[in-house]
């Protein structure tokens, strides 16, 4: 346990004043703010703004940065994952919980940083057609996208050593996805599927049906892959 502590510390240490964090923050933040005042100034929708923003902002540059912070988790650590796992100073177990906890939880920090406020401000000062339980669930699906991303991007690092490259496979993979599913009819497992319903997600008028699927499969997708990496990465050769 004090293993893992020590690595989820210095990590999450690591992460936070990492020039990626810090860009990948003000790129959320400065949009965030002038649709802000935009939306206050023009009389614009709310459920139309929060929409507009995770789709034209905060998904694209999240998907890059959570896509290199993840696939970076372990790819990017290979000679030093290997010296202290050899030489019986922190077992896998401990290194790759230890790694899955501080990507997923530096995703979510930044993402309850930016949009929690960016919600609340919105629903505040823009014309107010969004319902509070809508907002809610329409930011819990968009966190399980973004937790899909990660868990789907630390398995790779597991299985590829070259980072760029298992960047490339990971955004390839997602963008190639929504293709896949619509041809075989199951179009509403898409991420583009889901972002592009946001707006009546947050209006409240989704159908509870279609919002509790789409967590419980992100979810149970994050999970598998992520019990696929630990298990992978505690059977390979370092």
């Amino acid at each position: 346990m004090q293993a893992f502590l020590a690595i989820l510390r210095y990590d999450v240490s690591q992460l936070t004043r990492s020039w990626l964090v810090r860009i990948w923050v003000g790129l959320l933040a400065a949009p965030a703010l002038f649709l802000v005042i935009v939306s206050a100034n023009e009389g614009e929708l709310a459920s139309e703004t929060l929409a507009a923003y995770t789709a034209a902002i905060y998904v694209p540059f999240s998907a890059v940065a959570v896509a290199v912070l993840a696939v970076g988790a372990v790819s990017g650590e290979a000679s030093i994952t290997a010296d202290s796992i050899l030489s019986k100073s922190v077992t896998r177990t401990e290194y790759i919980t230890a790694k899955i906890a501080s990507r997923l939880g530096v995703t979510l920090g930044v993402y309850v940083l930016v949009m929690v406020p960016f919600a609340y401000l919105v629903m505040r000062y823009a014309v107010s057609d969004a319902s509070v339980g809508g907002v809610i669930v329409g930011l819990l699906m968009v966190a399980a996208l973004l937790s899909f991303l990660a868990a789907v991007g630390i398995t790779l690092s597991t299985l590829m050593r070259n980072v760029l490259f298992a960047v490339l496979v990971l955004i390839a993979g997602i963008l190639m996805s929504g293709a896949v599913l619509q041809f075989v009819g199951l179009t509403w497992m898409s991420a583009t599927a889901v972002i592009n319903e946001l707006p009546t997600t947050f209006r409240g008028e989704t159908p509870v049906w279609d919002e509790v699927r789409v967590l419980f499969v992100f979810m149970s997708l994050s999970v598998v892959s992520i019990v696929g990496g630990i298990w992978h990465f505690r059977h390979k050769d370092l």
